[in-house]
């Protein structure tokens, strides 16, 4: 029988040191104790081993272990509930393996398979879970998604702490392997699938429905990512049996197969830019919520390492204020697998999560979200604005309360109209402390639940395939290693559902290597803009970009696009706009490091670029290959004030 540990896991030790400095200081005050010792509390990031088709997926279980497993996974809760209810602060969950089905549903609410619920404790008494050396398997099936699976679910639940789990799941979820055959003439890739993959037999034929292109020692063809990106030319039709155990997986579109034939491309590019017989291809068909956070606050997750395929965490609702710790989210080391988990989405949370050496590896969608849900106007009267009805939006207005503060923002135009105080709240109707009538024509930020005062430090990115989001501020993402990204580091105001302004973020100390390496890429772009399409308004405030190295970006390091009060300081920029050139030797674009368009109020400085091809042009306006400019004011270079630049009609937006 289990033993139960009723001390706390945590050390005097670890209590010891400055604490770390948070964007926020409400965000700061949020985390516990114990959060804060782990944030200080230095370890290594999770090792890697070499990639192999060959290898196996996985570990294997007769059908037999498999029933045990499922015994003993039956047991997890009980053995969890009787350490919480008997007020102990730590249950330890032998190692082993314990087996899982997948999510039921009663109504519209997900039941978990592994869930935790309503199980609260204060900052100064949390609860630790720990399943040091213990696998969670989950028996997801096979469909095509949507539907999303669910894993291990945190609702209505407060400083807690899961330590030490491995999340896998018993099917694979996706279809990958080396490819034996290309067939150019009839738009087809044979692949040898790896061990433990099963071919579905039918398939939806959505946008959803795409592959990854990878070489064989592991790494993601990054540049082709520009076939997905706002064009989506990387989707298969279907894959049907070949001869041997292979397969042909069918494209929609004949631009992959064109583009791995271009001249220009694989000069631009070399290997990494090309798929040949001997690399792989991964095709996307499940996705799955490997932990999911709902309604809560001070989760900790501390050593925990997912596997599941397309299998992301994500937090929603309730004061947020999670920590990821020391944790790895990719494809289990040592196996044949190539895609991993998928990316972070965070949304609708008081306070923001703290991100500290983190592992992320092979995505199949954004890297990372940080953001609100706006609130459209539907109708004004006196001191009350009635809102549109959004399910998305339920997690904000459940957890709304008096004195949150609303932006009022124009909803075509982005014109600031004014900010108010929220004096009572029932369903969507608000309760301001002012007359509501200035915003009849708006959409409402909420400015106390988009995530604010989030951390992304000390991380490993690698090999995935689009971009970390950023919707929402304060925020900071410092000292990080980003290599070969499909995207970038992305700050949006958005104008639809999903919203926020990205003021006052922070990107420093940070390392971009292949970062969004397609032709015209940035590796960190920011556009301000309105539902119009209007650049500038509302603008991104005060961003500050510090510090960053930044190897082989498509095209400049950084594309900013309605910034303001801003500062780029400091940064090594090595080899930008090569590949547009050598890619696309037709097409016209900037040739400096650096744009800036429809911004003010800029201090650009110390910043040093590498260009020993010669790249790069100077700009007519700042006389630099480092600085282009358009439709700018008040921008200084390096301590000289220079000329304010017009619109131009002639240059790529």
């Amino acid at each position: 029988m289990p033993l139960f540990n009723t001390t706390l896991a945590l050390s005097a030790a670890l209590l010891i040191g400055p604490l770390v400095a948070l964007p926020s200081a409400a965000a700061h005050e949020a985390l516990s104790p114990l959060q804060r010792a782990l944030i200080e509390s230095k370890s290594p990031p999770p090792m890697d081993a070499a990639f192999s088709f060959d290898a196996p997926a996985g570990p294997q279980f007769t059908e037999a272990e498999k029933e045990a497993q499922i015994e003993l996974g039956k047991g997890v809760m009980p053995m969890v509930m009787k350490a919480f209810n008997s007020g102990a602060g730590e249950v330890r969950i032998p190692p082993g393996d314990y087996r899982f089905g997948q999510e039921r549903y009663h109504g519209a609410k997900a039941i978990f398979p592994l869930g935790f619920e309503n199980m609260q404790r204060d900052a100064d008494h949390p609860f630790v879970i720990d399943a040091t050396g213990a696998t969670f398997w989950f028996d997801l099936d096979d469909k095509q998604m949507p539907p999303g699976h669910r894993c291990v679910g945190f609702r209505n639940c407060r400083n807690l702490v899961l330590r030490g789990a491995i999340i896998d799941r018993g099917t694979r979820g996706c279809i990958e392997g080396r490819i034996t055959r290309i067939d150019r003439k009839g738009n087809r890739f044979e692949i040898q699938p790896s061990p433990g993959i099963v071919v579905p037999a039918s398939y939806k034929g959505g946008d959803e429905q795409r592959l990854f292109p990878f070489k064989s020692d592991g790494r993601f063809c990054v540049p082709l990512y520009d076939l997905q990106a706002g064009v989506r030319k990387l989707r298969y039709k279907d894959i049907t049996p070949s001869t041997e155990g292979r397969y042909w997986i069918n494209m929609q579109d004949p631009d992959l197969m064109e583009r791995i034939h271009d001249a220009n491309w694989e000069h631009a590019y070399g290997d990494l830019g090309v798929v040949r017989v001997g690399d792989g291809l991964s095709c996307l068909y499940t996705s799955a919520g490997s932990i999911v956070l709902d309604e809560s606050a001070n989760i900790t997750l501390h050593r925990v390492s997912v596997y599941v395929a397309k299998g992301g965490p994500s937090e929603s609702g309730g004061d947020g204020a999670h920590l990821w710790k020391d944790c790895y989210f990719g494809p289990r080391p040592g196996t044949c697998q190539w895609k991993g988990a998928d990316g972070f989405l965070c949304r609708s949370t008081r306070y923001g999560s703290t991100l500290d050496n983190v592992t992320i590896r092979h995505t199949a969608d954004d890297l990372q979200n940080f953001h609100g849900i706006w609130g459209k106007v539907k109708a004004v009267s006196g001191n009350h604005v009635t809102l549109e009805a959004n399910p998305s939006l339920r997690p904000t207005l459940n957890n709304a309360r008096p004195g949150d503060r609303l932006r009022f923002i124009h909803r075509k135009t982005g014109v600031f109209l004014g900010e108010a105080k929220l004096t009572a709240l029932k369903d969507s109707l608000l309760t301001l402390d002012q007359n509501a009538a200035p915003f009849a024509e708006a959409q409402a930020e909420w400015l106390d639940h988009e995530c604010a005062g989030w951390v992304v430090q000390n991380c490993r990115w690698e090999d995935n395939f689009q971009r970390l989001l950023i919707m929402s501020g304060p925020g900071t993402v410092r000292d990080c290693i980003f290599t070969r990204m499909g995207s970038n580091i992305s700050l949006n105001t958005g104008m639809g559902l999903v919203g926020g302004i990205p003021s006052d973020i922070t990107i420093t100390g940070n390392t971009f290597i292949d970062v969004n390496s397609r032709p015209h890429g940035a590796a960190i772009d920011a556009h301000a803009h309105n539902a119009q399409g209007k650049n500038g308004t509302p603008p991104i405030e005060r961003l500050v970009i510090s510090g960053n190295s930044f190897t082989r970006s498509g095209g400049p390091a950084m594309n900013l696009i309605g910034i303001k009060e801003s500062r780029i300081e400091n940064n090594r920029i090595d080899s930008p706009l090569r590949a547009t050139v050598l890619a696309r030797p037709e097409d016209e674009t900037e040739r400096q490091a650096i744009i800036l368009r429809h911004s003010t109020g800029v201090e650009v400085k110390g910043n040093t670029l590498v260009d020993s091809e010669k790249h790069t042009q100077a700009d007519a306006t700042s006389k630099s290959e480092l600085l282009g400019l358009e439709a700018t004011k008040e921008i200084t270079l390096d301590g000289l004030r220079v000329q304010d630049a017009p619109q131009s009609d002639s240059k790529a937006k």
